[in-house]
Order: C-alpha cells, then structure tokens, then sequence
C-alpha cells in the first residue's frame, strides 16, 4: 500500500465528493500533490470525471491531474493517507467498505500507532460528529473497523467556500501518536491551509463536533435579532459546555481553548458560510426543520451531535443547558424563543 506519508511523496485518497471533500481534493491536487477523489455513486463519478465540476452545495472545479472515481480500489491503490470526508453517520460504512479492500495489510497490533508497518495507509476523519447510539468520535469508529491502522482527526475552522478563494486558514491535526500527528501535518499542509499538530484527539474531536450545536444555537439568535450581546454570552457559555464534556471524557482544557475548540466555534457561530449556522437561521425565522435541511442541500451535523451530546450527558450526569435547548427546539417540542428564555431563566450562579 505504499509508505508512509513523507512532506513531498504522500500520496493521498479523498472520500467523498461533496463540498467537504471536494475542497480538500481540490487544494491538494492544485500543489501538484498526488490525489484521489472517491464518489460512491458511479453516475455521479462519471459526470464529475468528464465536467471536473462538483455544482453544489459549493461549485468547485476539479484540477485535471485529480482522478475521480467510484472505482474504490483504483482510489485506493498505493495511498498512504486515506481521508474520510463523508458524514458522521455514514463513517462506519465507508470504513467497511476501505476494510474491504485493503485485505493485503499485515496485521498489527490495535491502537499501537508507533509499531504501524510502513506498508500501512494512516486513516484521518474529516468529518465532525458523533455517532449515534454508539456515542463514539469519528477515530474511534475507524479504530474500531480497522484496529490494525492508526486514526487522526482533521478538525478546526474551516469554512469549506473561503478555503476555495485561497483565503489563509489555520486547522489541527490529532493523533495520538506524536510523530503520525506530524507526518501528516507536512504531508497536508499547503501555503494556503496550514495545520497544527496535537495529540488530545478526544479534545480535538469534540470540540468539533459539539460547536456544530452551539452554531446551531448561534443562528437561531441571529435570527431572532437578539443582539451581539446575546450572541457573545451564547459563545462563551456554550464553550464552557464543550469544555465541561470534553474533560469529562479525558480531554485537555487547553484543547478546547484552541483551533479546534474556540476557533471553529467562533468561525461556525459568525458565519452564514456556515450550514449549521444557516439551519439555526432558518428554524428561527419559521422554517421547519426539513426544510431547512432540504434548502442546505448538505447534512448538518448539529442536529444529530446535539441527539448524540445530550444523550451522553444524560448518561453522565454532565448539564448541557445549551445544548439540551437546541435538541429540544430540533425536536420540536419548543420554540426558538422559548428555548432563550428557558435559558434566561436558569437559576443564578457563579461563572
């Protein structure tokens, strides 16, 4: 399967064409860099294959020296990072799937990262969220599928359609294993997109995934015109929340106080570029929740971590006050307005 990823001669498989994955195909094949860009749906493949054109939710043109492919194995031959850029709840799918086709590794022991063969593709997750029922972060459910490799996570501010423009972009990679967390930082980094390394992957992972929740939450305050004010509490609040789950879980703090963390949650939460800002808007302003989903044209991945969040918290015993008001008003049983006044009226504390 090749070697493991060196600055200049990693050669890297995207899966997933939508707007996510398209970018990173994009700005990677655009430095020259060896890229594969896998779709699952073969017509979809074909069209993109011959327009080098993904039309929406982002329009982005394809570079020609990209392969585009529904063909898995000819995405995934010789690869040595294979990047996840489908949805949280279709992860554990796609990673049977790449399981299922990479039948030649040598087996090693789970979770040993440093003992990996340098036959072995390094798996990162680019998607941001928890899986349902389960409650696991992206790497755990790619650890799980495929003990015998080693898992990062690609999180950080990064708004998909300002990454296109070129504009300057900072973002984490996380991985357990110090010297994999950095590999992949020299393999990925462009003079457009640069990335940090860390190794507080349960940090990294969700403080990603939870400010999907608080961005949620962010347009719906937006949307009800209530103020900078109201907007700024909300932010701060809501990353005392993350933080709160986060160490509960084995996280760092100072994680959450990091790109991964208050970066993308101020990034997420003061930009309609964002879909999960977006969706807040919309409910706020009346639109039901399909709709709002369907007017996206992309998975929001609020709604479901605001589902899987507050589930665990209840397991825990941890309050979410915020995030339990957002899956409250995405369920439906109260209105945006309510939800703010629900908090409002939350017993006086101490910060």
């Amino acid at each position: 399967m090749g070697v493991k990823p060196r600055d200049d001669q990693a050669r890297i498989a995207v899966l997933g064409a939508g707007s996510w994955g398209g970018t990173l195909a994009r700005i990677l094949a655009a430095q020259n860099k060896d890229v594969s860009l896998w779709a699952r749906d073969e017509e979809k493949a074909r069209v993109l294959a011959e327009t080098r054109v993904i039309e929406k939710p982002l329009h982005i043109s394809l570079p020609p020296n990209l392969l585009v492919s529904s063909n898995l194995d000819k995405c995934l031959d010789g690869r040595d990072i294979i990047i996840f850029a489908c949805t949280s709840q279709s992860m554990r799918s796609v990673a049977s799937l790449v399981k299922s086709h990479l039948k030649s590794l040598s087996p090693v022991a789970a979770g040993k990262a440093s003992e990996l063969s340098s036959e072995l593709p390094v798996l990162v997750s680019a998607a941001k969220g928890l899986e349902l029922d389960t409650f696991q972060r992206m790497s755990e459910v790619l650890q799980e599928v495929c003990p015998e490799l080693a898992a990062c996570s690609l999180s950080g501010p990064n708004l998909a359609a300002e990454i296109l423009k070129g504009l300057p972009t900072a973002s984490v990679i996380a991985c357990k294993d110090a010297e994999v967390a950095k590999k992949i930082q020299q393999a990925l980094t462009v003079p457009t997109l640069r990335f940090y390394s860390n190794t507080d992957l349960t940090g990294v992972e969700l403080g990603g995934s939870f400010k999907n929740v608080i961005a949620i939450a962010s347009g719906g305050v937006d949307g009800l015109g209530l103020g900078t004010n109201a907007k700024a509490a909300l932010m701060t609040r809501g990353l005392a929340e993350m933080t709160r789950i986060a160490v509960a879980l084995g996280a760092k703090a100072s994680t959450l106080a990091g790109l991964a963390g208050l970066g993308d949650l101020v990034a997420t939460c003061s930009s309609p570029l964002s879909r999960n800002y977006r969706l807040g808007y919309m409910i706020a302003r009346g639109s039901k929740i399909k709709d709002a989903e369907a007017e996206l044209g992309a998975v929001a991945e609020g709604v479901n971590t605001a589902r899987a969040l507050c589930d665990l918290a209840r397991k825990m015993n941890i309050e979410l006050p915020i995030a339990s008001q957002v899956e409250a008003a995405l369920n439906g049983d109260i209105s945006p307005q309510r939800a703010i006044m629900n908090l409002m009226n939350r017993p006086l504390v101490s910060e």
